[in-house]
């Protein structure tokens, strides 16, 4: 007499299903996060690279930073020449300014051109490689305009900068997690969003990427920065997405700010301040 065989019954059936949804979503969120992180190292060695990058360049240059924009009149048609452009022949390799948690985080080649239309400005320089879209934002403190400029005229606090007029190296941002804004959507009273304002994004679960002018890379905390009814702050980046607005929290220069731009300063009492011209 064969044995009689018993299959599971329903509630047994729900019981393990219910188990298996209870691991799924205690499981999930943890994969999501060790992905995340997977990413932001890949992030952060991007911003190592680009530091190393730029001071390549201020070392060719008698340790000079490129300035951020200008209108190159050496070939056949005038071309708006960005630091992007500038530092493309030291990195050969567009993928450095994309960061693995956004790498369409804005469409530089599109933004520009909305800029560019709107005052009369020539399109963008062709780089080698191309750069189409990039994830991070430069310290315009550190990247400035040039004074004298033929795109800014003639500003004296905005004279190009080199590695021996910043007193503190370690504690300066190069370049970040972020990407420059357009206008406000709904900015905070303290922060009116900007054609390239430079909010930092904390993409990495709260945490921003930078690199330094020294060269080193690190992680920088911050937490959003939102109204009275706890609704996140808001700008539009170049092409028109959508950025929000975040504050560092971590001590130094840039606490409480939404950006990491200007040059770190110490006062006579050692607390930190960030010069911004």
């Amino acid at each position: 007499m064969k044995p009689q065989r018993h299959g599971f019954t329903l509630i047994e059936l729900l019981v393990v299903i219910a188990i298996i949804a209870i691991l799924a979503a205690i499981l999930f969120p943890v994969f999501a996060q060790a992905r995340e992180k997977a990413r932001s190292i890949t992030c952060l060695s991007n911003l190592k690279q680009s530091a190393t990058a730029t001071l390549l360049y201020t070392q060719d240059y008698d340790e000079t930073f490129p300035i951020n924009l200008y209108i190159n009149f050496g070939g056949a048609v005038p071309c708006t020449m960005s630091f992007y452009q500038e530092l493309s022949p030291y990195q050969k390799n567009a993928e450095i300014m994309r960061c693995a948690s956004k790498p369409t985080a804005v469409d530089f080649a599109l933004g520009w051109s909305i800029v560019a239309g709107a005052v009369g400005l020539p399109d963008l320089c062709a780089g080698n490689p191309n750069l189409k879209y990039l994830s991070y934002n430069f310290n315009y403190a550190v990247i400035e305009n040039g004074s004298p400029s033929n795109i800014f005229g003639v500003d004296p606090g905005r004279t190009v900068k080199t590695l021996a007029s910043i007193p503190f190296a370690v504690e300066t941002v190069l370049i970040s997690d972020g990407v420059p804004s357009l206008m406000p959507i709904n900015g905070p009273p303290d922060f009116a969003c900007g054609v390239f304002y430079s909010p930092v994004d904390a993409r990495h679960n709260g945490v921003v990427n930078a690199n330094f002018v020294d060269g080193h890379a690190k992680a920088v905390h911050a937490k959003p920065e939102v109204n009275a009814n706890g609704t996140q702050y808001t700008c539009a980046g170049l092409d028109g997405q959508v950025l929000k607005i975040y504050q560092v929290t971590d001590k130094g220069p840039y606490q409480e700010s939404q950006e990491l731009w200007g040059i770190a300063h110490q006062r006579s009492d050692g607390t930190w301040y960030a010069d911004n011209p």
